[in-house]
């Protein structure tokens, strides 16, 4: 393998190509493969890497690769830099999806109908993981992440050198529906609660309601997390943990995740008394406990797994006739501080988000009013100073 690059000047700009030439050692035949960037150093990045690949022994035939070979080993070579949830969701939707629809064709063959094709069996018939359901359409918000995954796949062919351009990008991808944000009102909030209040759900859901952190943030956070005299929450850590007895914890999802929530002095309250009580436990376990100092934990110190949480929590709630996930528990939180005319910006750091925008986006159908109120203030003021 070799390649080699060229400067391009243009009446605009200048471009740098890098061009690559890959032998077939079965045929003996030389396939080039070209990419243009706009710096020079990019071009170079780009024709080391993908010689460096190849010296590895990556891709010895990438003329006969198949998109099966060439998912696993662009899994295997790029599963270290995920997390180990997103790692298991990603082979998953390779193991039971893209490998066994398209795995059989070569990836020079793969073509933006054949990728078409799979989106609309993925919408009509994808479901794989329930026995009752297989067969079954899959939702646009599913389907689109497994499109996501082939085409960030794919990507990756062009950068190692073995396709010429992405065919997923020349295939309309599934929109996601917009629905509005479910959420419990007073009444609920009080009768979900008091149904929790014996049961290891009860200080997770309470957080969740008054903090409206995401599950994986509640139960990762720990008592050094909590500074009880400024009545303040520092979330630091996740919860990733994916299988019981297997704790694991990571980093916030993104830099505006990593954050101090302001809390009430009913939330303090209930916190203190929830750290007498785990001492209770801790005394009583002996050295059964397991100390993580985590807020949210077993009777034993064990760190509470997410999917048993979410499961749990599903199944309790709709016995007293609440139908409503964890999660959206953290839509209720927003939705009742914007009822409450607190101001955009401040929900949106209390949750989290990367921008005002995506909180605005999200519960929009909450402030339609707000619009008409900034008019008519902007109405009265200048009435009053005209």
């Amino acid at each position: 393998m070799r390649g080699t690059i060229i400067k391009n000047e243009g009446a605009r700009k200048t471009t740098y190509s890098a061009m690559l030439w890959v032998t077939d050692p079965a045929t003996g035949k030389r396939k080039q493969v070209k990419k243009t960037f706009d710096q020079r150093k990019q071009a170079e990045d780009w024709l080391n890497d993908s010689i460096g690949q190849n010296k590895k022994g990556i891709f010895s035939n990438p003329g006969k690769l198949t998109v099966r070979e060439f998912m696993e080993r662009w899994f295997n070579t790029h599963r270290t830099g995920l997390a180990s949830k997103t790692a298991r969701r990603y082979e998953g939707i390779l193991n039971m999806h893209i490998i066994p629809k398209l795995g059989g064709c070569l990836l020079a063959n793969l073509t933006p109908l054949l990728i078409q094709e799979f989106i609309n069996s993925e919408l009509t018939a994808g479901r794989k993981d329930n026995k009752k359901t297989v067969g079954k359409s899959l939702s646009h918000a599913t389907v689109r992440y497994h499109y996501i995954v082939l085409h960030e796949a794919l990507e990756q062919a062009i950068d190692w050198g073995l396709l010429s351009y992405n065919p997923a990008d020349r295939v309309k991808a599934p929109r996601i529906e917009k629905k509005e944000a479910k959420i419990i009102n007073k009444d609920e909030i009080d009768k979900l609660l008091h149904g929790l209040e014996e049961s290891y759900l009860y200080l997770p859901t309470f957080l969740a309601i008054y903090t409206g952190m995401r599950m994986g943030e509640i139960l990762g956070l720990t008592w050094r997390d909590i500074n009880f005299t400024n009545g303040t929450i520092n979330v630091r850590q996740a919860s990733s943990q994916v299988k019981a007895d297997t704790p694991e914890f990571k980093e916030p999802k993104t830099g505006h995740s990593r954050r101090v929530i302001d809390i009430t002095p009913l939330v303090v309250e209930t916190l203190k008394k929830y750290k007498k009580q785990q001492a209770k436990w801790k005394l009583a376990a002996g050295d059964l406990w397991q100390d993580y100092n985590l807020v949210c934990c077993l009777e034993d110190g064990r760190p509470i797994n997410p999917p048993t949480l979410s499961s749990r929590f599903t199944k309790l709630a709709c016995r007293m006739g609440i139908f409503i996930t964890f999660h959206k528990l953290r839509h209720t939180h927003a939705s009742l501080l914007l009822q409450n005319k607190v101001p955009l910006k401040i929900v949106s750091e209390r949750l989290g988000h990367a921008s005002v925008g995506i909180t605005g986006d999200i519960y929009s159908h909450v402030t339609p009013g707000l619009g008409r109120e900034a008019a008519q203030g902007l109405e009265d003021y200048l009435k009053k100073n005209g």
